[in-house]
């Protein structure tokens, strides 16, 4: 799957995801347009990145390793270095280029760091002045190899990165762990596994997919004293972060005289027999994330096993006698929904496709595309096209391979573009689950989802999204809700991490337990920031 050089705008309220091409066309940019020489963006660069040392690792008891590589990356090195010698931090410099082979800006940090008092230790075939120090080390800074790397490491790039990924202590990438693909997130050969990761500027697309997930650590951005989004609306971002800021813009205040038909009416088309708590799941969640109902449209075999357990919920049966008299009952359940949920738990046989076709051909409303009902379209994303009204798919790794016609290692190796490519021939919006969530619409840059994590990993979860989702259509676009909520999922995990202290053992309806308190927290920190 080829990488999306260039989209020139990204959502508002969201941070700018850069390619390598763009990030070397924002600091041109920054250099040329806003007169900032390179060499202060190195500056603003190194003393960022050791600002966050500072503030994260207990330096002074033992020396920092730093290995510097020959470009601008080595240069942000040189000059981490030097700020944190002239603040008395111990540290050992290495350097795989000799003053020789280094030009422009590096060498300029480079002769500056030795005036201060320190030359790094040229590294040759001998790697036993590196070993000895990492074994004393505190915390390790790999400043080896940068964006720029588009082919394998080899010789000793490779044996130095190695011996770094044995160090027993913290490694802390600058701009990219080396080793790895500035877009894909590929590990070129073999790649730095860093603890932390300080990129400068703007996430990079590589840090945020492929292999990446293994490598990046904690990911924060260092600024580099210029007007960021001024930039990137000139030089493009191939994609964003999604804030808080999506999910505070979906939860306003409702007026006061609102009532639950106003609030929002959703359908939940799904549960078969083995598999009803997967409806119920998403339509509870549905009215924690503030549908004023919800009812679940099913046939009787799983019906009735449901309705023991209703309780807020309503039961809406479907005809399982002819083909034609199930279209009707479908088309009965539709009748004043605001949206739907279809495929939670559906299952996979014929009648349920049927159902599945129906509901995406005939209901206007927004229709949020789950589970099953994305396996009933498989291999034919286009059929999404004839729907009647706005559609979001919801699917994993897994479901998005089966509608791509494609492996789930394709997805997983490049999951932006994997969900851009079925965004633009489904019509729909595209929400791909799992770490680093994409939000990808058919026409616009997609969005990644920093929050949530591991938590979520529970049977259940991805149910409860999509009632959430259902419920935020009733009043939102269908990318501003499923923007909102992904993000309300995430949290909600988090809150739930919060109060328990540990990031397993939440159950999918803990997880929608927590939905109002989540958003609480959320409003209640916007009204703070004022």
């Amino acid at each position: 799957m080829a990488v999306s050089a260039r989209v020139t705008d990204y959502p508002k309220r969201m941070l700018p995801i850069l390619t390598r091409e763009q990030m070397r066309a924002f600091d041109q940019h920054a250099i040329t347009q806003c007169n900032v020489p390179g060499i202060i963006l190195m500056e603003n660069a190194g003393r960022g990145a050791a600002a966050v040392l500072r503030q994260h690792y207990s330096l002074g008891r033992a020396p920092m390793v730093i290995v510097c590589g020959g470009g601008n990356n080595g240069g942000d090195g040189f000059v981490v270095a030097r700020q944190l010698l002239s603040a008395g931090v111990p540290l050992a410099v290495f350097t795989l280029v000799a003053p020789e082979g280094l030009a422009g800006d590096a060498l300029v940090n480079y002769r500056a760091l030795c005036g201060v008092g320190c030359v790094p230790i040229l590294l040759k075939g001998d790697l036993s002045p590196l070993l000895h120090a990492l074994a004393e080390a505190c915390v390790v800074v790999d400043a080896l190899l940068g964006t720029g790397i588009s082919r394998a490491v080899s010789g000793i790039w490779w044996e130095v990165i190695t011996a770094l990924n044995h160090a027993a202590v913290p490694v802390v990438a600058l701009d990219i762990p080396s080793g790895l693909d500035a877009n894909t997130g590929a590990v070129l050969g073999v790649a730095v596994r860093a603890t932390r990761t300080l990129t400068f500027g703007a996430y990079k697309r590589g840090l945020l997919q492929g292999a990446a997930r293994e490598h990046v650590g904690a990911i924060e951005v260092i600024d580099l004293g210029v007007p960021t989004a001024d930039i990137v609306k000139s030089v493009g971002a191939t994609a964003s972060i999604m804030t808080r800021a999506c999910l505070i813009a979906a939860l306003q205040p409702r007026a006061r005289a609102t009532h639950k038909y106003r609030a929002g009416n959703v359908l939940v088309l799904g549960g078969s027999p083995g598999k009803t708590g997967a409806a119920l799941l998403c339509a509870r969640a549905a009215l924690r994330a503030g549908a004023g109902m919800a009812t679940i449209a099913s046939f009787a075999a799983a019906a009735t096993t449901m309705q023991q357990q209703l309780t807020e919920l309503m039961i809406a049966l479907l005809d399982d006698g002819s083909r034609e008299d199930c279209a009707a009952s479908v088309t009965r359940a539709l009748i004043k929904r605001s949206a739907v949920a279809l495929g939670p738990g559906m299952g996979l046989g014929k009648r349920a496709k049927d159902v599945s076709e129906q509901v995406v051909a005939e209901f206007v409303g927004p229709v949020v595309v789950d589970a099953d009902a994305i396996t009933h379209f498989a291999g034919r994303p286009e059929a999404l096209k004839a729907s009647a009204g706005p559609r979001i798919l919801t699917p994993h790794s897994g479901e998005l391979a089966r509608l791509l016609g494609c492996s789930s290692a394709d997805v997983e190796a490049e999951r932006m573009q994997a969900a851009q490519d079925a965004a633009r021939r489904s019509g729909a919006v595209v929400l791909l689950k799992g770490y680093r969530t994409v939000v990808a619409p058919p026409a616009e840059a997609p969005a990644v989802c920093l929050r949530g994590g591991a938590v979520l990993a529970t049977a259940g979860s991805g149910d409860t999204l999509a009632g959430i989702i259902a419920a935020l259509c009733c009043h939102q676009g269908v990318k501003q809700a499923a923007l909102a909520g992904c993000m309300w999922h995430a949290l909600a995990g988090e809150h739930w991490q919060r109060r328990h202290g540990i990031d397993r053992g939440m159950l999918a309806s803990d997880l929608s337990a927590q939905l109002p308190a989540a958003a609480a927290a959320v409003m209640a920190a916007a009204q703070l920031d004022g």
